[in-house]
């Protein structure tokens, strides 16, 4: 997957080295001295220049990318970057941090996933990023029930939270929307790219995998 993050900051590189080693990613900033944090085996490309520069987007290689993250330490540099992203470029998967979770509604209503950093880090981005599907985050007893995380697909938006589970063996538990928490019931109608939290039984385990990988295990860039 060719992945673009705008930002080297502390999240920026985490994310990167997390990523480097199984997906092409390059790394923007307009400070050269930002790369050096990324060390000698960073194996990705660097790009200086602002993420707002729509010709430092292209020499990343933003026309083919597949997902971008953007993590600069200002808030309305990351928001019009992704907007500029999902808009312009039609990247399929694109992220917004907030440092200000006050703000995360007024991304929400233009369309965009945010990551607070109040409350999440590299390693969830790269869940929204790169695994939006089904995830395991835990179990209890013996693993007859487990905790999942999966990401709304566009398909899914607008229907209720009842219409995607089976009901008999998925129980709904945290939903995060715009990088806000919230607790859904079952007739929550889900939005594109919100991350629903869910406890299933083994049956509703294998549900659930069936229903994520016949909607294609995430987004797709047309």
């Amino acid at each position: 997957m060719n992945v673009i993050i705008v930002g080297c900051g502390r999240v920026g590189v985490e994310l990167a080295l997390s990523l480097h080693q199984k997906h092409l990613v390059t790394v923007i900033d307009p400070k050269p001295r930002a790369f050096d944090k990324l060390g000698l085996h960073f194996s990705g490309r660097t790009i200086q220049g602002e993420g707002l520069n729509q010709d430092a987007l292209q020499r990343a290689g933003i026309e083919t990318a597949q997902a971008l993250a953007a993590v600069t330490s200002s808030d309305n540099v990351n928001a019009i970057v992704a907007r500029i992203a999902r808009d312009i470029y039609h990247v399929g998967r694109v992220v917004a941090r907030v440092y200000n979770p006050r703000r995360a509604p007024i991304y929400d209503k233009l369309g965009i996933q945010t990551v607070s950093s109040s409350s999440w880090g590299a390693h969830r981005i790269e869940q929204v990023l790169i695994h939006p599907g089904l995830q395991s985050i835990g179990s209890a007893g013996n693993g007859e029930v487990q905790l999942f995380e999966m990401t709304v697909l566009p398909e899914w938006k607008g229907r209720k939270v009842t219409d995607l589970l089976p009901v008999e063996h998925v129980v709904p538990v945290t939903l995060a929307r715009g990088g806000r928490g919230i607790l859904p019931r079952m007739d929550t109608i889900l939005e594109a790219d919100d991350i629903l939290q869910v406890s299933a039984t083994t049956e509703g385990a294998k549900i659930l995998r069936g229903l994520v990988h016949e909607n294609g295990n995430g987004h797709k860039k047309e």
